[in-house]
């Protein structure tokens, strides 16, 4: 994927009005993308649980998704420093999509459970990379502000619109319909961010690029140790021996 290397339309963003609104609406796609994920499923999962009974892993529905989203998105916020974001929004875009996907398939609690965790590293990928394109699109602050009102616009509508159509679609089409929702918003980003979303880097190859693994396997066994508290506190409760 070739690097951008045209002159900047202005000081104040990179590209001239309509190639900046496509690309915008691209990354606009991608927010709603993320917003209504989690708008939808949280109204849906009392009726999933209840089809696949397994209130066991109840809260690891979505603790599996904010785990491996969590951890992704320092990693792949850092690679889209050095290598450019576009290659990692569309990448993050096809991981999400197709994990959605496989989520509707599930049949089972721990089916879901996997695929909502490959779904959160999508997730973190699009966090990571995809909001940060919007200083390199945009480097003056004040061009920058006016900008974002579309993305925060798409990021409301999302979350406004997000708990009505998740019953919706659970009472009439079934709970699986909730993430066979993601496909449609997900085509749609995939095709204005490929087709518009500039490839720009910052960053020159300047030796190796070193990545704070050990810091990302700590951040995932403190969370899951703290969640795994959180589920077994209620369960087993706090014994205190008398010495």
């Amino acid at each position: 994927m070739a690097v951008h290397t045209a002159a900047h339309h202005s000081s104040g963003q990179v590209l001239p009005f309509r190639e900046s609104l496509m690309a915008m609406l691209g990354v606009s796609f991608v927010t709603m993308l993320v917003a209504l994920d989690q708008t939808v499923v949280g109204t849906a999962l009392p009726t999933i649980v209840a089809e696949l009974k397994g209130f066991e892993l109840y809260a690891w529905v979505a603790t599996s998704y904010l785990l491996t989203s969590v951890i992704t998105v320092p990693i792949f916020g850092r690679l889209g420093d050095y290598y450019g974001r576009k290659p990692f929004v569309i990448a993050s875009i096809v991981v999400f999509t197709g994990a959605s996907v496989l989520c509707g398939m599930a049949n089972s609690m721990l089916f879901l459970v996997l695929a909502r965790g490959l779904q959160g590293i999508g997730g973190g990928m699009l966090v990571g990379t995809a909001f940060a394109c919007i200083p390199d699109l945009f480097p003056d602050s004040v061009v920058r502000l006016r900008w974002q009102v579309l993305m925060s616009s798409a990021f409301g509508i999302a979350n406004a619109i997000g708990p009505s159509l998740g019953g919706f679609l659970t009472q009439y089409y079934g709970w699986r319909s909730v993430f066979y929702v993601n496909l449609p918003v997900g085509l749609l980003s995939l095709f204005f961010v490929w087709r518009f979303l500039p490839h720009l880097r910052h960053v020159e190859h300047e030796g190796k690029m070193r990545l704070d693994w050990p810091g990302a396997l700590l951040i995932a066994i403190a969370l899951g140790c703290l969640q795994l508290f959180v589920e077994m506190l209620p369960k087993h409760g706090v014994t205190l021996s008398a010495a």
